[in-house]
């Protein structure tokens, strides 16, 4: 199996758990955040729909600058926009994840920052580690700001807190 179609294939399996979290998100609460140093609801669920396609634009030269991590992060108006973003995010991913070949995904990419690399690691682990499980640790982050909304945890894994995985209910 090429490397591009595990890829693709692990992000469609984790996209239907993604799109409940982002979907139970409180239209009225997107501009609450748990702490004055955290992103909102809105900025977390904004930043989850968005990065695989930003990862993955961000991978495709052999070099990119270290993104402005200290930028102000948007802040969505509406549920609806969020969900667009991941379904731009998806379409993006279909489209391009399977035009880049083995050789292409084992080349060494690297991250910059004033001259200096700071990360260097071939593709298909950049895409692995920020594009996966960087989109994870966020909706594990997303989790949480359900919870203390009030609002049902979906299941991931397995069982959450509020309701029992697919393959369990029936």
């Amino acid at each position: 199996m090429k490397i591009a179609t595990s890829l693709l294939a692990e992000f469609e399996q984790e996209l239907g758990t993604t799109r409940k979290y982002l979907e139970r998100v409180p239209e009225g609460q997107l501009t609450w955040r748990p702490h004055e140093k955290s992103m909102t609801a809105g900025q977390l669920a904004l930043h989850i729909a968005q990065v695989p396609e930003g990862v993955l634009r961000l991978s495709e030269p052999d070099e990119a600058p270290v993104p402005d991590l200290s930028r102000e992060r948007p802040q969505p108006a509406a549920l609806r926009e969020i969900l667009d973003a991941l379904n731009q995010s998806a379409a993006y991913l279909r489209q391009t994840l399977p035009t880049i070949n083995d050789e292409r995904m084992n080349e060494t990419f690297r991250v910059t920052q004033g001259g200096r690399i700071v990360v260097s690691l071939p593709r298909a682990a950049f895409l692995r580690s920020i594009m996966l499980n960087h989109w994870y640790h966020h909706r594990g982050q997303l989790g949480v700001y359900l919870r203390l909304l009030g609002v049902a945890v979906p299941s991931s894994y397995g069982p959450s807190g509020d309701e029992m995985p697919n393959f369990a209910s029936e």
